[in-house]
């Protein structure tokens, strides 16, 4: 009796192993794949092995195929919570396994922080009061992620850029590619206590976002704070030239010149009225 409970012993411990040596397998939508990390649309990112492996999600075999975004991706984990194998596909895949199992692997996101350069001197407390703490900058990498939704009535061509104040409100600054019908992505790499301002645009300041009541937008800010990585989700409530009154064509000088001989071109066409020769009645 006691070999046998021993034996069953043994091959429950060893099916417990085996389930927890297992890998964990889960599919999705790629959003990004950057700097030895892979985001999927769920908004979840991972650390990618340095030697993953990269195979067809339908044949298992080798793939041209490369990670980008609107790629459908079957990953698959290390016990450490590392990405080992990427199956890659254009067409949809099953749903495979559950990302909340991942949670726990994913990389660490900060909550948006104030920048404690840009506080308030902060007063003395009073005795017994305790000092308040300030968020320290490293200075080290972070991943900055900018996912924005745009109106409906974007043009399905249209690209969508970020100015910012640091590229001297550059139109074109940060080129962003598109992810569906609504939103646009990119990642770019920042140093922890960077601070600048920014807006989205379509390549040119006619066609920049304005606010929800149809006026100009007061600029984003941006604080990147220490963390792994960063994902900053935007709206834009509409576009400048589509708009009732928005600026969408040069505007008129106020005087002809000979580099600008029709200054006002919505005028109605017809011939330009001459003077009457001395001593003709007015209208004759």
């Amino acid at each position: 009796m006691i070999r046998r409970a021993l034996s069953l012993a043994a091959v429950a411990l060893a099916i417990v192993l085996m389930a927890a040596s297992s890998p964990i397998v889960v599919s999705g939508q790629l959003l990004a794949y950057q700097d030895g990390f892979v985001f999927f649309t769920t908004g979840d990112g991972f650390r990618v092995a340095h030697d993953v492996v990269i195979h067809d999600a339908k044949s298992g075999a080798a793939t041209s195929l490369q990670p980008e975004p609107r790629v459908w991706a079957r990953a698959t984990f290390d016990a450490s919570g590392t990405v080992t194998e990427l199956d890659l596909s254009r067409a949809p895949l099953p749903p495979q396994g559950d990302f909340a199992n991942v949670t726990r692997f994913a990389v660490a996101i900060s909550s948006p922080l104030p920048n404690p350069d840009l506080l308030k001197a902060v007063e003395t407390p009073a005795p017994g009061e305790a000092l308040a703490t300030t968020q320290h900058f490293s200075g080290r990498p972070v991943l900055v992620t900018f996912i924005v939704q745009v109106p409906s009535v974007t043009p399905f061509t249209a690209a969508v850029y970020i100015t910012t104040d640091t590229s001297g409100w550059n139109a074109q600054a940060i080129p962003m590619d598109r992810v569906d019908a609504l939103h646009y992505q990119i990642t770019r790499r920042f140093n922890s206590g960077t601070i600048f301002h920014y807006i989205y645009d379509r390549g040119s300041f006619q066609s920049a976002e304005i606010a929800q009541n149809g006026l100009q937008r007061t600029p984003r800010n941006l604080v990147v704070t220490d963390a792994d990585v960063r994902v900053i989700r935007d709206t834009v409530a509409a576009w400048q030239d589509q708009v009732n009154g928005g600026v969408n064509q040069v505007q008129p000088q106020i005087m002809p010149t000979p580099y600008n001989p029709a200054p006002f071109p919505n005028l109605p066409s017809g011939p330009s009225p001459r003077p009457n020769p001395p001593g003709r009645p007015p209208g004759l």
